[in-house]
């Protein structure tokens, strides 16, 4: 009885481990920069990697909101130039690849307020 509940247990964490395996294989990324290939992704690449990094926006998740108050204050502090028509597509494109999700959300983790 044991022996057929361990077999059922590595069945079940093989099939998990493939689920997630397939799932993490269809998110593409561009090889050079590492971000999201999406809509709008290559806006986002003409005006944000020029001064930075991709691992900056990348490696951190946030609403759209406190995206779009990261690109207002660039513009005040570091003379980020005006996007223009350009704002709302790379606002999407952030808040749908980079924004925060459920998946992401760890309660235990206290984000960090930018009010």
């Amino acid at each position: 009885m044991k022996t057929r509940n361990l077999y059922k247990l590595i069945g079940l964490v093989a099939l998990f481990a493939s689920v997630a395996t397939v799932e993490a294989e269809e998110v593409e990324k561009d090889p050079l920069s590492g971000m999201i290939i999406a809509e709008n992704w290559n806006l986002v690449k003409a005006n944000c990697v020029v001064c930075h990094s991709t691992k900056g926006f990348t490696q951190i998740r946030l609403d759209r909101k406190n995206w779009e108050k990261i690109i207002k204050l660039m513009q005040e502090k570091n003379g980020l130039w005006p996007l223009g028509e350009m704002e709302p597509k790379i606002l999407d494109y952030l808040e749908e690849n980079y924004g925060l999700s459920d998946e992401h959300h760890n309660p235990k983790i206290r984000r960090p307020l930018l009010d």
